[in-house]
């Protein structure tokens, strides 16, 4: 199969890889992204509200169809597949796509995000067992639900709100004792009737023998408690995309890449921006920021072997 070459290539259309892609076709880069989905997991936002210049909030969706209208208008190409595997033959990346087309580049930048992580406790297959509010929460509309969200943080607040306009009644599930969440999205949680917070609480098990039914949980005295529900979303931490990649590469422990100051991997000619990144703030606005150095840098690294 004939392989297709470029002066960079991008592993992502989320945020990362749709500044990425704009930054680097202004600087004159021939570039082709991977991704099989526009501003990548903004579409499980319902309303971005910490975003510059959309002060009554956007939604998920169309703000990253906004970036990749403008990365494709740039010239940015775009598969609309996903990454199978990046190797390094020599001094180019390679890269096979899920289709099994062959692409090669001096340079390349992995922005591929990263995935919700699951509850490895029993009955964790069961369905019912969620992630995405957007794509299944209207699931629940109308059947009286009780919707159990497990994890505190940022994310954890967001499912809160959207899915207390879908279920009868949701429970926040958190281990910690406090909610690790901004406080304006603390005072939209305490602000909710139907939400109840239980902190200091922990999952122990799904209840069900193929739909859930509900949620074990214990407290740190060791007392444990069934609640029923008729769904769980989770919101307990993310697994950084970066198993595409088979040569090695330095991560952190929890498997993010490390990168220098600009933001090159310990693989000479790899970039990373954005969640796939070990940084210590990932938000949407970090990630753009991201992508537009990592390609300013591998610009500026590509003409620097010419």
């Amino acid at each position: 199969m004939e392989e297709k070459t470029y002066d960079l290539i991008i592993i992502g259309s989320g945020p990362a890889g749709l500044s990425a892609a704009i930054y680097s076709r202004r600087q004159g880069l021939s570039t082709t992204v991977f991704g099989d989905t526009p501003g990548g997991n903004l579409y499980m936002i319902e309303s971005v509200k910490n975003y510059p210049g959309f002060h009554e909030g956007v939604p998920g969706m169309q703000l990253g169809v906004f970036m990749y209208s403008q990365a494709q208008s740039e010239g940015a190409n775009f598969t609309m597949t996903n990454v199978e595997s990046l190797e390094k033959n020599g001094e180019r990346f390679v890269v096979k796509d899920t289709t099994g087309n062959i692409y090669s580049a001096p340079v390349a930048i992995i922005a591929a995000g990263s995935t919700p992580k699951r509850l490895n406790v029993h009955n964790s297959a069961l369905d019912g067992i969620h992630y995405c509010a957007m794509c299944d929460g209207p699931l629940y509309r109308g059947k009286n639900a009780v919707i159990v969200i497990v994890g505190g943080g940022e994310r954890g607040g967001h499912l809160c709100v959207f899915l207390s306009k879908i279920a009868r009644q949701v429970i926040l599930v958190d281990k910690g004792p406090v909610l690790k969440m901004s406080a304006s999205l603390q005072k939209a949680v305490a602000m909710t009737e139907n939400i109840e917070v239980m902190l200091n609480t922990e999952v122990q098990a799904f209840i069900g023998e193929k739909d859930l039914k509900g949620v074990l949980v214990s407290s740190p005295d060791g007392q444990r408690k069934e609640l029923s529900a008729n769904a769980i979303f989770l919101s307990v931490g993310w697994v950084p995309n970066v198993s595409m990649i088979l040569f090695p590469v330095a991560t952190s422990p929890e498997g993010y890449l490390k990168t220098d100051a600009k933001l090159m991997t310990s693989c000479t000619g790899l970039f990373a921006a954005g969640d796939v990144r070990d940084s210590d703030i990932k938000q949407i606005v970090t990630s753009c920021a991201d992508g537009a150095r990592a390609a300013t840098h591998a610009a500026e690294f590509l003409r620097l072997k010419q």
